[in-house]
């Protein structure tokens, strides 16, 4: 009997798509520039790289939902469904990378060298999990009898494949959340600006409630 695993064709285009995705993801984590770009206040740098990564965040729901509705559900998609929809999952990746590698050209300074070592942290901890659960789909599409093997899954009979893009808050988070409250308590002594008590500890507990509902995503097979 022939226990081969025989994939939609739409899926093996997806995992080959995927391919490409993880080479340039784990390339841009390889990556270290060297600090050039001057830094002014890193609270406000970090405040404006949380909205950055805020809005990817709503972006990337939208692009790995894509992936469920119009290639893992729609069996008339077509190999430029499939391109365009990766495409699509792709830029959203791309402008993570971009907020990485601008982070690590910022040439901080004195304490700032700690909370752009941290926001780094953020950033290179969010690709990795991506890059992992990109890794698990390309692997799946190539050979998904040793995956599901790997699993602990059956193989012949009705299967199904749960791949799962889990993404958890960075453990840099609450360390970057702590400097931040260090240095508002400092600007606060030397000012009443009320621009210093919006810098603190209300904006990183949103924050962190926003990393800690990330999306949660299955492909079924």
């Amino acid at each position: 009997m022939n226990d081969e695993i025989v994939l939609p064709h739409r899926m093996i285009v997806l995992g080959n798509a995927m391919a490409s995705i993880e080479s340039s993801l784990n390339a841009a984590l390889d990556s270290r520039l060297s600090p050039s770009a001057p830094v002014t206040s890193m609270i406000e740098v970090a405040q404006q790289h949380f909205d950055i990564l805020q809005a990817n965040m709503q972006k990337l729901t939208h692009r790995v939902n894509a992936l469920m509705t119009e290639v893992v559900n729609n069996e008339t998609a077509m190999d430029g469904d499939v391109y365009r929809v990766v495409g699509r999952l792709e830029g959203v990746l791309e402008d993570l990378q971009s907020g990485y590698f601008d982070v690590q050209r910022l040439a901080a300074g004195g304490r700032d060298i700690e909370a752009r070592n941290l926001l780094a942290g953020v950033y290179r901890h969010t690709l990795i999990e991506i890059l992992a659960w990109i890794r698990e789909i390309v692997a799946a599409m190539a050979n998904p009898k040793e995956v599901l093997k790997s699993k602990g899954l059956p193989t012949e009979g009705n299967i199904q494949l749960n791949l799962a893009l889990t993404l958890t808050p960075a453990p840099e988070l609450e360390a970057l959340t702590r400097w931040i409250a260090r240095q508002t308590n400092i600007s606060e002594a030397d000012s009443d600006s009320s621009s210093c008590k919006r810098s603190g500890w209300g904006f990183w507990t949103t924050m962190f409630a926003i990393l800690v509902g990330w999306l949660l995503v299955k492909l079924l097979f």
